[in-house]
This record gives C-alpha cells, structure tokens and sequence, in this order.
C-alpha cells in the first residue's frame, strides 16, 4: 500500500511539474543551477539598483544605460568569437569567474570606502549588474539549449526559468529583511557564483548532451563558421531579421519602462537629498519597498514558471504568446497617459519588466530561436542579447534624454511598434520551422521538373547559367543532365543556345539530345525543326541521320521521295523512318501516289512485325504506336504478352499512344500486366493506356495493383485516376478507409481524394486517423512487451518486424494529414519523424501542432512526442485495448493488410513449430500475392 501511494504521488508531481518518468535528476539539476546563479547576479543587480537611486537618483539614469550599452557592444565581439572557439560550458564558466573577481574587487572598494564620495562605485555596480545579469541569461539558455529539443524545452523550460524566479524572490526576501549588510552581500555572491561554476562542471560530466544542429543526418561536421555565412543565414530568413528587430523593440520599450517606474518610485518616496553616509542603505523604506515588490513579483513569476506557461505554449503556442507583453503594455502606458498619480501603473510596469520579461519573452525568446536557422542559432541569440539588446539600451537612453515627448508616451508608441512586429513574427513562425526541416532534407521523391517548379525566379535564373556553364565546360555525361534540366525549366531564350552548343557533341549524345527535345515542349517548335533539316541536309553520320528522319518522319515531314531506297536500308532506324514518312508525309503528291506509298509501307510493316528478329519487332511496333489508329490494339494485344521485355515494353508504349475511351475491353490484359510485370517502365506504359481509357470501374484494380509501384509510377496512377473526375470518389474513399488493404494502396487513393474532393476527405479524417491510431498503438505496445512474457525465446526478429509496421502506419498517418491541407510537405514530416536528431523530431511536432486540428493532434501526440515508453504503454492500457499472447498475436499478424507481418507471422509459427502452422499457411497462400507464394513453398517443403 506504501509502495503504491508513494508512486501514486509521484505521478502526481510528474503531471504537476511536467516531467517524464526518469527526468527527475537532470531536470533538479538545471532547476538548481537557474537558482544558484539567479540569487548570485539578481542580488547584484537589484541592490545596486536601489544604491543607485539612493545615492545618484533616478535622473542619472540614462547615463548607466549608454554606458552599458557601450560595454556591451565590445563584449559582444569577444563572445561572438568565443562561441565559435569553445563550447557553452567553458564560457559560461569564464563568465562567472569574471563576476566574482568583480565583486570581491568591489567588497574592498565598500570596506575601504573607495568611490563612496566620487560615486563612481554606485555607477560601476549598476553597470556591471546590467551587462552581467544579461550575459549570465544568454550563457545559461545557451548551455541548457545543448540537454533539449524544441518539445522538452517547452515542457521543462518553464520549471527552470521558476527556478530563476525562485533566486530572483529570495534576493527580494534578503532585500525586505534589510539584515545583510552590502559589504557582506558582495562575498555572498562571490560563493554563489563560485557554487555555480562547481554545479556547471557536475552537470556537463553527468548529463548527456542532445543531437548537435551543425551534424547533418548522415554527415558529420558542416557547419560554416564564417562571418559571411552568418550574415547570409540571417537574410535569408524572415523570421530571424523580424525576431532581431523585434528584440530590439522589446528591449527599447522595457529601458524605457524601467526608466518611468523607477522616476515613478523615486518621486513618490521622495529621496530629493541623497544619503551621504553609507551603511545603512539596506534599512532605507526605497530599498524595503524595492525588496517587498520583488519577492511578490517573483512568487508571481514562481507559479506561472511551474504551473502555467508550459501549458499555456501547449494550449494556445509560442507565436501566439509572442502578443502578450506588447499588448500588456499597451494598457499599462494607456492608463498610465491618463492616470500617474498612483503606484498602479508604475507597478504593472514593474510587473512586466520583472516578471513577463522572465516568464513569458525570454520563455518565448528561447523557444522562437528553434526557428531560426539551426546551424546559426546560438550566434544569432548571442548577437540578439550581446548586441542588439545593448543598442536598444543605447537608443533608449538616447530617446529619454532628448526625445520630446514624456517617457511613457514613448512607451506608448515603443508598445505599438513591438505588437505590430510581434503580429508578423506570429504569421512568419510556422513557416520558419518549416523551412529548418527543408533545409535538414534530401528530397529523393521529387522529379526534376518539380525542383524547379519548386524554385523561385531568381533561383530558376542562378541554376541556368550553372547548367550554361556545365554545358560549355563538362564531359559529355555532365552535358547530357545539364540539357535535361536547361529543356525541363522551358525557357524559350535558352533553345537557341542548346541548339547551337548540340552541332559540337558526339553521335551518342546527339542521339539522346535529339531524344529529348522529342519529348519536350520544343518538339514542334519551328527553330527545332528548323535545326533537325539543317541537320538531315548536312550531317554524315548515319546514325544521327537516321535518329533525324525519324523524328521528322513521326511529323510527317519527310518526303518519301527522299528515302525510298532507305525501306531495304540495314540501319533498321533509317528503315522505320522510311515506312513512317511512306505513311504520314504531307507533302503534296497525286492520290494515286500516296494510296501506292501507303500500300508499300504496309507491306514493310507487317514484314517488321512478322519478323523473328527482336529490334524488328519492336521497330513495328514503334511504327504502329507512332500512327496508328485505337482499331490497331488489336494488332498489338498480343505481343503484349511475348515473353521479351523489349517487346512488351514496345507494345505497352505503343498502346499507350493509340488508346482512347473506346478500347476498354483491353483494360483486362492491361490490368493484368499492370500486376504481373516487374519492370517500371512497361508497369507506367500499361498505367498511362488505362489512363486513356479512362473507364472508373478500373479504379480498384489499378490501386490494388500499385504496391510495388515506385515513385515515378504512382504519380503516373495518381494524375490517371484524377482524370477520371468526380465519379471516382466513392471508391476512393472505400479504398482510403479499408485497413484490409495495403497502407500504400490507401495512401495512393487518399491522395488521389484529397485533389478531387477535399471535403469529402476532410470529413471523414479524424474516424480515418482514430483508426489508425489504435493499430499504431498495437504494433509498439506488443514490440515492447511481447519479449517479457517469454523470456525463453528470442522474439528479436520479431520485434523489429513490429517496429517496422509501427513506423508504417505513422508514416501512413502524416501523409494523410498532409494530404487532407493539415501539414505541407508530408513526405518530409513523415521521413524526419524517424530523423535520430531528436531537435529535427521536436521541429515535425512542432509543425504538427501549429497545423493539424486540434482533437487529431491530441490523439496522435502521445505516439509522435518523444515520451517514455511507459508513457505509451500505459497509454495503451488506459484505453482498456487488448494484450495479446504470441499465439494470439501471430495470427493477428498473419491476416495484417502489410506483407512484412504476413511472412514473419508465417516464420514464426514454423520456427516455433505451431499447431496447425502448414494448414494456416495454406490458407494465407489463398488470397496473397506471388511474393508471398515463393516464400511460403520454403517453408512447406521444409
């Protein structure tokens, strides 16, 4: 009973503070070490604030922040190259070894009363607490940003950031109490930042460090450290310039906040004469009222730290938080125009600088830096809180000084200007972590005339004068892919240049460059066919002549005339351009003469195709293809099924191009090759035929048939089953909802769905996903625990099958949402989700979060997030779903709509010699395809 309440309250705590089972020790470590550093430098800080206005006076003040300002823009060049030599940890320590040489040299200036007179101590203490406050918080958030990705920071961010509140309350409740004296005060802060450089050392050899943003997947270091690298990074992203900019603002306005409230409270205590005697600043009602707003302010920040701001980033997102202060701000300086007679706006300008600007921007400022570019992020923070926060210090205490307006109109138009950047900020962050997963990816899926779609003009302009100068300088492979990429961009100004540039290659690559253009926009284009007669007229090749007549030949601009004695040539090209030309010539010729032409060329033709030499074959075939008429599949039916590949590629290609609407009693044998070939290009010819036949009832059979289907020939299914329109859609929604068929069938039809009716889809999304959710859960609760209850047998293979069909049905689940509009770019969320940078994992869910709907992101998140896996697993109980036994579970595996499951179900109960395994065998051979057919003969004849 003591056991399972103890457990029962530390799942309470664990829900309470956001924590996962396990992280206890590292997320107390990180929690103490804000603490430990906080008290140090906010006691620094906030004392030598209230020994500022006591001795100095809040007038003064303007002349602190240009000073520090000033300071911080030198330091900022030391840090800025420091990051780039060391790591997180040998700077943050650095950092802190500096502070506490600074207050030991300070606690002999206070003991010996140096500056005391000359006031120079009061600015040094207020200057250095400033810069060393601001330089702490961008070391710490840069050493913690090493242990965590985007999804733990913000689950635990919020706890380490109460931790600092926590220190900042306790330097108010030290203040409040006025027992420790300044001098005293110094070595206190010297022994806590000397603690903390002890704590950082205890954390960097315990703690294990997360995926590094500059190790690409599948690469090591690649990172380019140059100045210039940094400054393109910055540009090219939006997002990055408007967060700097909007920093920058932040910053400005919460000086200038500071500025009104602390002229606010030096006027209502009114300290017109300065203590001369020092000794007693402690006592004094400035500094108590100072300590006791500080206490509250950070019990407030404690609680909203722990209990609400990682729930609020969960409930509502970073971006949308990044509205908060500004418009928070804008009230307080609204009310503040109207009403300053009171403390209430001052102190709700306290509140913000003392508290949202630690709970909420900097909570928000850490969280938005995943969405700059990750090779540059810690550089981009050191240069936004090492750089242009001090700027903002500088300009602020420049417009104080000599703008005409009062400090909170100023404050006023600062909180318009920071919301305005923080609406674009807000618009500009999905895309912006979007585009970090892009800039981690190879997309292998993508055809070349998709990249350049993909590119904008600039681009499309910068890759053709690339593949310009491959063209001119590269082998003659190089020159082949640089002309398919300048003829795929279809810019009608690069033609003459690639015209030009041809007359200089070899017979090979003019052969394939003649190839090309015939598939091309350009293949009709006068200055093509222009070139092509120039070429038939001059060239002496026969091989590029032949290659030449045929093209002409297919356009029917070849007069016969001119290559009759070709019918008899040997080049079996210059043959079946001379039959092409015979049939569909235009040139004007008596009719006499062109029925005897046609004739001639039908003899040559059936003579091609009666042929028992392969190339002549498939040359008719060609011939057919290229002019014959829909009638003519019957001709070509059966070479379908001749056993050569060349032939069946031949009259699947040909078929291709003389089917139309009409020819739907060949869909069978189309479908049928369609099933059995295993060659691609023969599998797209016969799915382009279907597409001319365009009969919907085909629709079933070409999906089901399109497991095996690569890439090129699934979008080919996809854009043919589209054309089919509207009637297509009601068993393209069975298909996309029926869990017997393979998860690529159903994605191949939810695609096809999601182009012609979107609502449809849309509509039955979440039932579609619950469902797949529950198999999900299946397939990772049993890999985790089937191996437990049977100890005695190795389930290894087993497991990894499970895993396998886990990863598949995610990936069938983040496809389908990308396919509904839910997330762009699907492959890639789906691809990345199994990334092993953990940080290019949290940026998917991210993107996830920001897009899908809400109820499907609550269901899916427990399967996608980086939880334990007990998290899942009691996950899967709590929803009262089944545990199987082995047995139970291989026979769930053997009727699974996926292959893999089917054949390590089958191996199983062989290896495990089951009762009855060849009868369930034979059963599954029934209704399974040829693959699993070979696999299953082994296996019986063993």
């Amino acid at each position: 009973m003591e056991v399972a309440n103890t457990a029962e309250m530390k799942g309470f705590f664990h829900k309470l503070f956001n924590i996962y089972s396990g992280e206890e020790r590292n997320a107390l470590l990180f929690a103490c070490l804000g603490f430990l550093w906080a008290l140090a430098v906010s006691s620094g800080l906030k004392f030598a604030d209230a020994l500022f206005l006591l001795h100095v006076g809040a007038s003064s003040l303007p002349i602190a922040y240009s000073l520090a300002a000033c300071v911080m823009v030198v330091l900022a060049a030391f840090l800025l190259q420091a990051f780039h030599r060391f790591n997180a940890s040998r700077i943050f320590v650095s950092v802190l070894l500096c502070g506490a040489c600074f207050y030991t040299f300070a606690y002999f200036c206070l003991t010996a009363q140096i500056g005391v007179e000359s006031k120079w101590i009061w600015f040094a203490l207020r200057i250095f607490g400033g810069i060393f406050f601001a330089i702490v918080v961008t070391c710490f958030w840069s050493f913690v940003d090493q242990y965590y990705h985007l999804q733990d920071a913000k689950r635990l961010y919020g706890l380490f950031s109460s931790a600092i509140f926590l220190g900042i309350a306790t330097t108010g409740v030290i203040m409040r109490s006025g027992l420790l004296e300044i001098q005293y005060l110094t070595l206190l802060i010297v022994a806590l930042l000397l603690l903390t450089c002890l704590w950082i050392g205890k954390i960097s050899n315990s703690v294990q460090l997360v995926y590094d943003e500059n190790v690409y997947e599948g690469g090591g270091e690649q990172s380019d450290k140059s100045f210039n690298f940094l400054i393109k990074s910055i540009l090219s992203s939006k997002f990055t310039m408007l967060l700097m900019v909007g920093n920058f603002l932040t910053y400005v306005l919460l000086v200038t906040t500071e500025y009104s409230y602390m002229s606010a409270f030096d006027n209502y205590f009114d300290h017109a004469q300065p203590i001369v005697q020092t000794g007693d600043e402690e006592k004094a009602q400035l500094t108590l009222f100072l300590g006791q707003s500080l206490a509250v302010v950070s019990i407030i920040n404690l609680v909203i730290g722990l209990f609400v701001y990682s729930r609020l980033v969960r409930r509502f997102g970073i971006s949308n938080l990044l509205l908060c202060t500004p418009i928070f701000l804008c009230i307080t300086f609204s009310g503040w125009l109207f009403n300053d007679s009171t403390l209430l706006f001052p102190l709700m300008g306290f509140f913000v600088v003392e508290g949202m600007l630690y709970t909420i921007d900097d909570n928000n400022f850490t969280l938005s830096l995943n969405a700059v570019p990750l090779k540059v992020k810690h550089k981009v923070r050191l240069m936004i809180e090492s750089f242009f926060e001090p700027i903002g210090m500088l300009v602020s205490s420049m417009l104080i000084t000599f703008a005409p307006i009062s400090s909170i109109t100023l404050g006023l138009f600062l909180a318009i200007c920071t919301l305005f950047v923080a609406l674009n900020l807000r618009n500009n962050y999905l895309r912006a972590i979007f585009r970090n997963l892009l800039d981690n990816a190879i997309h292998f899926q993508r055809t070349t005339r998709e990249w350049f779609f993909k590119m904008s003009k600039k681009e499309q302009k910068v890759s053709e004068r690339r593949l310009l100068a491959i063209l001119y300088r590269g082998n003659d492979q190089e020159r082949l892919f640089a002309i398919e990429g300048l003829l795929g961009f279809g810019d009608d100004s690069i033609l003459p240049q690639l015209l030009q540039r041809a007359d200089h290659f070899n017979t090979k690559a003019k052969i394939s460059f003649i190839n090309m253009l015939s598939q091309s926009r350009f293949a009709k284009d006068n200055r093509t066919l222009d070139w092509l007669q120039e070429m038939s007229s001059d060239v002496r090749d026969p091989e590029v002549q032949a290659g030449v007549n045929f093209y002409l030949a297919s356009l029917g601009l070849l007069h016969p005339d001119k290559v009759e004695d070709d019918l008899n040539s040997h080049n079996l090209t210059l043959r079946g351009a001379a039959i092409l030309s015979m049939q569909k010539s235009r040139a004007m010729m008596p009719t006499e003469g062109l029925v005897q032409n046609r004739a001639l060329a039908a003899k040559y033709l059936q003579a091609l195709l009666s042929s028992k030499v392969e190339e002549e074959i498939c040359m008719g075939i060609a011939i057919l293809g290229t002019d014959g008429r829909p009638n003519d599949v019957d001709t070509l039916i059966p070479f379908l099924k001749n056993p050569s590949l060349k032939i069946a590629r031949s009259t699947a290609a040909a078929i291709a191009q003389i089917a139309d609407k009409h020819s739907i009693r060949y869909a069978p044998a189309l479908l049928a090759k369609l099933s059995s070939a295993n060659d691609s290009e023969l599998r797209q010819h016969c799915l382009s035929a279907l597409g001319k036949i365009g009969d919907s009832t085909l629709v079933r059979d070409i999906i089901s048939s399109s497991i095996h289907f690569r890439p090129s020939e699934r979008r080919i299914a996809e854009s043919v089953i589209s054309n089919m329109g509207l009637k297509t859609v009601p068993t393209l929604l069975s298909i996309t909802k029926d869990t017997g068929m393979h998860d690529r069938c159903r994605m191949l039809a939810g695609r096809i769905l999601g182009k012609l009716a979107l609502p449809q889809l849309r509509s039955h999304l979440y039932n579609i996903i619950r469902l797949e959710i529950e198999r999900a859960y299946f397939y990772f609760y049993h890999q985790h625990t089937i191996q437990n209850q049977y100890p005695n047998i190795d389930l290894s293979m087993l497991k990894s099958a499970l895993m396998s069909s886990f990863h598949s049905v995610l990936d069938f689940i983040i496809q389908l949402l990308g396919v509904a509009g839910e997330s762009e770019d699907c492959e890639l969320l789906s691809r990345s989700l199994r990334s092993p940078n953990p940080k290019v994992r949290s940026h998917v869910l991210e993107t996830l979060e920001r897009t899908c709907d809400p109820a499907i992101f609550r269901v899916l998140y427990p399967l996608i997030a980086d939880l334990p896996d007990a998290e899942k697993i009691n996950a899967f109980l709590r929803e009262g779903r089944p545990s199987l036994t082995l047995v139970e579970l291989l026979d769930k595996l053997s009727r699974s709509s996926m292959h893999g499951d089917q054949i390590m179900a089958a191996a199983l109960k062989y290896q495990l010699d089951l009762p009855f395994w060849r009868d369930s065998l034979r059963r599954q051979m029934a209704t399974h395809e040829e693959i699993f057919h070979h696999f299953a003969y082994e296996l019986l004849e063993t």
